[in-house]
């Protein structure tokens, strides 16, 4: 049988090491999302060199203009309404149409089974 000494923390210092977890997942979470986007960025340029002959300064050029408009969507609020825009009902590329609302993150859009009204 093992013994265990429970631990008890004073308010302050549990919602210190709260507040210290949160950050530190918060760093491996921006870390993941930083290494996606990077990823998704390689394949479009290499798509770019493969299928359509693009060289290195088109590709720079592409990276760096896709890079810019990435950056504006965290303070544009309608950054990914006006995407949508452009890509879905401009160029009339297949994606989910979605809803925006909520300062740029996903509120509603079907198939979102946390966001079906019950």
């Amino acid at each position: 049988m093992k013994a265990r000494i429970p631990v008890k923390l004073k308010r302050e210092a549990m919602a210190e090491i709260n507040r210290l977890a949160d950050r530190e997942y918060q760093k491996v979470k921006d870390k993941e999302i930083a290494d996606a986007t990077r990823r998704i960025f390689k394949t479009i340029v290499f798509a770019l060199h493969k299928d359509f002959g693009f060289g290195r300064d088109r590709c720079a050029k592409a990276l760096k203009s896709m890079t810019e408009i990435v950056e504006h969507s965290d303070t544009d609020e309608v950054f990914w309404e006006h995407i949508d825009r452009v890509v879905i009902d401009k160029l009339k590329l297949e994606f989910d149409r979605r809803d925006y609302t909520d300062n740029g993150k996903v509120v509603n859009f079907e198939g979102d089974e946390e966001n079906e009204e019950v």
